[in-house]
């Protein structure tokens, strides 16, 4: 049976082919013209069979061989690789109609100051290997990346602004977002053996849990004397019981997965409604971001009833995953 193959990826420990059967798209007599081929097409943007494939494989490469043979993850998978290229069609065409464009010497500085956080770079064209990615296309998405914020300024231009009202009434509608849990502060020490712990126990009467922590807890925070810190009321349940404890007593020896511990609560923070004037700038960013969301979706619907789009259903169902 006649079939065209990609280059493999590795995946781990296994290879991932990306292939699709000739016979249901047709006899082509050359690879070349069959990968070529448009699986999708946005106005005048294509999306060929080879870029289609090659993206599909670089979201797959991270996967374990079960998952990437899975038809459902790998259909999710194109459909939102198909996504992406349709809205990042509509935002090149708008940014074309509205003469949105990213100079050589803004590209060159956002370049610059990306290369500049690698050690060197080697590192960074290892990245880029390792991403099965060259320069030249890491640049190009760089430069769409760039397009893609000024076309989002422009669009959030038209947003109005939030409003004080429309602040508070977010705050009444969901103050239970703003209710801070109760809290204690903890100092612990950790040791590998029950009567280790219980000896920790008596001496702790004699030379503070602190001085304790420093020399034997094999705990992170036993450097630091033992301080683990502030603990939210359901955050960590072997601590749970500490809730109940009173100030600077130490609590009976408990084992966990990580050895035997024995915790002293210092200070409590009881549960708190945060007041509006403290969660305003998080209402308003909240806020800020939903109307951006809704004003995005509005333009894209928009966008979308005045193009042209056109799927090549057989030949996206036919690209197939092989692994082995």
């Amino acid at each position: 049976m006649l079939f065209y193959r990609k280059s493999p990826f590795f995946l781990g420990l296994f290879c991932l082919k990306i292939f699709f059967l000739f016979s249901l798209v047709g006899c082509e007599s050359r690879k070349d013209d069959l990968s070529s081929k448009p699986v999708l097409k946005v106005n005048e943007r294509v999306l060929t069979l080879r870029d289609f494939s090659t993206q599909l494989a670089r979201r797959l490469k991270d996967l374990d061989a079960l998952s990437a043979k899975n038809t459902q993850t790998v259909s999710l998978i194109k459909e939102e690789l198909l996504k992406a290229f349709i809205t990042r069609s509509l935002i090149l065409d708008y940014s074309d109609s509205k003469k949105i464009e990213v100079s050589n010497t803004e590209l060159d500085k956002e370049v610059d100051r990306i290369r500049s956080l690698y050690p060197d770079d080697v590192s960074f064209r290892r990245t880029l290997a390792v991403e099965n990615i060259s320069f030249s296309e890491w640049r190009e998405q760089l430069k769409f990346r760039q397009i893609e914020q000024k076309v989002f300024q422009l669009m959030n231009e038209k947003m109005k602004p939030i409003s004080s009202d429309d602040i508070k009434q977010y705050y009444q509608q969901n103050s239970a977002q703003f209710k801070t849990k109760e809290r204690i502060y903890i100092r612990q020490i950790v040791v590998e053996e029950q009567a280790k712990a219980d000896l920790m126990k008596t001496e702790i009467k004699k030379r503070g849990l602190e001085a304790l922590a420093k020399e034997y807890s094999i705990a992170p925070e036993g450097k630091t004397g033992g301080v683990v810190g502030w603990i939210s009321q359901d955050e960590v349940d072997f601590f749970q019981p500490l809730f109940t404890s009173k100030i600077g007593v130490p609590s009976a020896v408990f084992k966990t997965p990580y050895g035997y511990h024995i915790a002293v609560v210092e200070k409590k923070s009881p549960a708190t409604q945060l007041t509006l004037e403290e969660v305003k700038p998080r209402i308003e960013r909240q806020l800020r971001a939903q109307k951006e969301q809704a004003l995005f979706t509005e333009w894209l619907d928009a966008q979308l009833r005045s193009s042209r789009v056109w799927r090549d259903y057989k030949l996206i169902q036919a690209v197939t995953v092989d692994t082995k």
